[in-house]
């Protein structure tokens, strides 16, 4: 224990002081009232609160958790321990949805004892937690352990039919377990509550081409893309699929706008600059990757997409300068050479620009 003399105060602080700074922001959404109405049972943790009240005044907002973190499942569980605290009787006051965002970034470090930890912790404070068992089949859905996280994740959505989370990866594995149609459901829900979920629209056309169910999920692109009229690899997706299933003019349609479409990023450009070379818009492709490169600074290897426009329109030599910038690069003849140059110039083409054969 050591004191601290400040404004003609003293203040004391022993082992458990900074801890009552991490859970404040941790557990109880950063609001002392909350932690004195959580522990008020304990005239320990209650004589504590209100000497780190006292000296976050004086250190006016100075001293904060961030000085103390991280913290570990373990950790949290002594200090309830030691002030004879139960967990289950202050679940009304704990902050689950910050447990919840740490497991989960447990979970993306692949440190799965730490998440899982963490999950059991929320079950000490609500044996029925929904994102305790998010996090338990999520974590058994990336050890591959499909059965199991299935009747996990179905339980924390039957507890919390907005964990949306949840859903997600409930989805995903129904999927992996060939159940197409309950994954198709699944995404079905999530669009339907949050429309602008790009990525739900993509994985509910997977679980529809599974069911060799095209025209639903040509109708869910086309839903997507009217959206988001300037999404590009939507777009793609549809003409693809309007193509299998023998619907070429409305493909056509489609097609007429990706070539008029301005790419958001490096991607989209190359998709959009094929298409167009593949139609000979050469003009155009030089128009827009100038433009793209101009507005973003970057990133240069999409200089190479102006070789063909160059060449095509009769400017040798600004695409032999774009070439030489290149030449010492493996870019050149591993991305150049077969995404770009041989598909679209012919042999003498190449030749005369002294490109990579």
């Amino acid at each position: 224990m050591i004191k601290i003399k400040m404004q003609n105060r003293i203040f004391t602080i022993d082992d458990w002081t900074p801890y009552f700074f991490i859970l404040k922001d941790f557990l109880f959404n950063g609001d002392w009232e909350d932690v004195y109405e959580a522990l008020k049972g304990s005239k320990s943790a209650s004589d504590q609160i209100e000497n780190c009240r006292s000296i976050e005044t004086a250190f006016d907002g100075e001293i904060n958790s961030e000085l103390f973190l991280p913290t570990t499942a373990l950790e949290i569980r002594d200090f309830f321990q030691s002030f004879e605290i139960s967990p289950e009787k202050i679940k009304n006051y704990i902050a689950f949805s910050a447990i919840h965002e740490y497991a989960n970034e447990m979970i993306l470090e692949e440190d799965y004892q730490e998440a899982e930890e963490l999950a059991r912790l929320m079950t000490d404070f609500d044996a029925d937690c929904a994102y305790a068992y998010d996090i338990f089949g999520t974590i058994a859905f990336d050890k591959g352990q499909i059965a199991k996280s299935i009747e996990t994740l179905e339980k924390a959505c039957e507890l919390n039919p907005d964990l949306d989370e949840a859903y997600s990866t409930l989805g995903q594995a129904y999927f992996n377990n060939g159940e197409y149609d309950r994954s198709a459901n699944v995404w079905e829900r999530l669009i339907e509550k949050n429309p602008d979920d790009v990525l739900a629209y993509f994985t509910l056309v997977d679980a529809y081409l599974q069911q060799n169910k095209i025209n639903d999920a040509i109708a869910s692109l086309r839903m997507m893309v009217e959206r988001f009229p300037s999404h590009l690899m939507g777009k793609i997706n549809l003409i693809s699929l309007l193509k299998k299933a023998g619907r070429g003019e409305e493909a056509a349609a489609y097609e007429h706008e990706v070539e008029q479409t301005q790419p958001q990023n490096s991607t989209e450009l190359e998709i959009w600059a094929r298409m167009n070379l593949e139609k000979q818009n050469y003009e155009l492709v030089e128009e827009g990757i100038k433009k793209f490169l101009l507005q973003n600074n970057g990133p240069a290897f999409l200089k190479l997409w102006l070789v063909v426009p160059y060449v095509k329109s009769g400017k040798i030599d600004e695409a032999k300068r774009i070439i030489s910038e290149f030449r010492e690069s493996n870019i050149l003849f591993n991305y150049g050479k077969h995404e770009i140059f041989d598909p679209f110039l012919e042999e003498k083409e190449i030749w005369e620009c002294e490109l990579p054969c």
